[in-house]
């Protein structure tokens, strides 16, 4: 349970039931960054294929037994990716993008990796914002898309 928190919050394995949810959270954070960044409509299609990939982690905070939350990892040389994090937008502000991102951090440093991975759209400045003020750094830019990356200790 977080500090603050009214209701429990924990991390539980993606379930099948989650999907729907877990797409819709997504669409609803991200349809008008990636019509904003690439000029082009949301597509279910790739959120749905990470879902389903069997090398892709996926996790999903829950608060009060309800899903609130989620990320999926992808081990990509020695660093761990996030194919996709999001957030409730009622749940944003509350502390528990950071408890995100600490988790996945230290799933990374369980698993030996050097560090967390990510892209970010150009448009998401709220997101950009947050990563840089925790501790993530832009490696490079591609496109609309920028590579940040958090170097972790061991």
């Amino acid at each position: 349970m977080r500090a603050g928190s009214q209701r429990p919050v924990e991390f539980r394995p993606l379930r099948r039931g989650d999907i729907p949810s877990l797409v819709r959270m997504s669409r609803e954070n991200m349809a008008a960054i990636v019509k904003s960044s690439w000029g082009m409509e949301w597509q279910d299609e790739p959120l749905l294929e990470w879902f389903m990939d069997k090398d892709i982690q996926t996790e999903v905070l829950e608060e009060g037994g309800e899903a609130v939350g989620y990320y999926s990892l992808e081990p990509i040389d020695k660093y761990l990716f996030i194919t996709s994090v999001q957030l409730r937008k009622d749940h944003q502000g509350k502390g528990h993008g950071r408890h995100l991102m600490e988790r996945i951090e230290d799933i990374a440093r369980q698993q030996g990796a050097d560090g967390v991975e990510l892209c970010v759209q150009d448009s998401n400045d709220n997101a950009k914002g947050f990563y840089d003020h925790i501790g993530y750094s832009v490696i490079c830019r591609r496109g609309n898309n920028f590579l940040m990356r958090k170097r972790l200790g061991r």
